[in-house]
């Protein structure tokens, strides 16, 4: 009785742990825009254009992933190394950190110490395949292990909606006197206090600790260069990179579009996140089983990246907000639906073998992918909102070439 309830305490650890990660995330997507792009925000001076303001947003919104990428292996080592309650209770220490960082820097204005509590934050809310590894080994057996993958499933879901739409609505002064930009990363602060205190007192270690594990921190670097090399799979890659670059440009530059096109606020960002999070649930979970059932996966994927490309390009013309949307809602849908066919396919082609390399690299191209987005993004930006969709439209078409010309593509897709 007294294991099971440790047990218990260690999974509700674990549970609290992803769903924190996956809120500092999606906490913040109403929360920038407004932030960088409004002129009564003091972080820029009156005469900084929009263009500048944008850019420099663009590589902020870069920070976040970029952290993501270099943090993830090494934490991933230092668990190995030094068992996995140390490396949890090091994250989530500094993930507190760098939402306490990133919320004082902008009461007071600070851009260098926002930039770097918010790089900070990425670094170690890297800590994913720890937490799958953890509900790993205390699943007794494969039913309980997918179980509870899926809670962890729904809880990515869960947070994203939640944090974004609460984020936007407690940020509104409008509502309460007390909401504030910041007032969203305090309340995120005191959560990851909460679940520090959580793992401290209730976490015990899951698995043995191999001090012959060395680190490697370019690990990160190590693993693209492993993409490249990897000829079976070394296109779907590309694939997998092109799509989530173009997924993320669309996500990063809606509030943009919405805030310039419309004048939404935080507030409103924080209603659209809830648009966007039920879009994107009946992509990836009510369509992608009905489709799947009736035809091949990757007869799904292909048509998903097609229709993806052309509403991306077009999502910048409808004059009038539900045109906007409506174009909005069938590109959530449909990268909901692509998403996990690509990470599926990825799967079906790599050998038995090699299954946790390969979607551990997958794992690094994604992070690549999400930090250059939005950077790059910003960069193209030049005062025509359109640019950046453009560009996400455009390597999403290249990843639908590419996906037509891999050979024996329905032999390697599993099909």
């Amino acid at each position: 009785m007294h294991s099971s309830k440790r047990q218990g305490l260690s999974l509700a650890s674990i549970f609290l742990t992803f769903f924190i990660d996956n809120l500092s995330w999606s906490i913040v997507f109403p929360l920038f825009a407004p932030y960088f792009l409004e002129s009564q925000v003091h972080v820029f001076s009156a005469d900084v254009s929009l263009q500048t303001r944008t850019t420099i947003l663009g590589f902020f919104l870069m920070a976040f992933s970029l952290g993501q990428f270099l943090g993830a292996p090494v934490i991933g080592e230092y668990a190995d190394r030094n068992g996995r309650r140390k490396a949890l209770l090091m994250s989530v220490f500094f993930t507190c950190f760098g939402f306490a960082l990133t919320a004082w820097s902008m009461e007071r204005d600070n851009l260098y110490l926002l930039f770097l509590g918010r790089l900070i934050t990425g670094i170690f809310a890297s800590n994913m395949s720890i937490c799958l590894a953890c509900v790993t080994d205390l699943s007794p057996d494969e039913k309980q292990k997918a179980k509870r993958f899926g809670y962890l499933s729904f809880l990515a879901g869960l947070s994203f909606i939640l944090g974004a739409f609460v984020g936007g609505k407690i940020s509104d002064p409008t509502i309460s006197p007390l909401f504030t930009f910041t007032f969203p990363l305090w309340v995120a602060t005191f959560f990851s206090l909460i679940n520090f205190l959580f793992i401290l007192f209730g976490f015990r270690e899951t698995s043995p600790i191999n001090s012959e594990v060395q680190f490697d921190f370019l690990e990160c670097f190590r693993n693209l260069k492993e993409a490249l090399q990897t000829e079976q799979i070394k296109r779907i890659y590309a694939i997998y990179f092109l799509f989530l670059f173009a997924w993320t440009m669309l996500f990063q530059f809606v509030p943009v579009l919405v805030v310039t096109k419309f004048d939404f606020t935080n507030s409103t960002i924080g209603d659209l996140a809830l648009f966007m999070g039920i879009c994107w649930a009946i992509g990836s979970g009510y369509l992608n089983k009905i489709l799947v059932k009736r035809f091949l996966p990757l007869r799904v994927l292909e048509v998903s990246l097609i229709l993806f490309t052309i509403l991306c390009a077009v999502i910048i013309f409808p004059k009038h907000l539900y045109g906007t949307l409506g174009v909005l809602a069938g590109c959530v849908v449909l990268g909901g639906l692509a998403w996990p066919l690509c990470t599926s396919f990825i799967s079906n082609v790599a050998p038995r073998n090699i299954q946790g390399k390969v979607l551990g690299i997958s794992q690094s191209v994604q992070s690549l992918a999400m930090a250059l987005a939005p950077a790059l993004g910003g960069v193209v930006y030049q005062g025509y909102t359109g640019f950046p969709f453009l560009l996400g439209a455009f390597a999403s078409l290249i990843a639908a070439g590419l996906y037509f010309t891999l050979k024996d593509h329905k032999k390697m897709g599993g099909e």
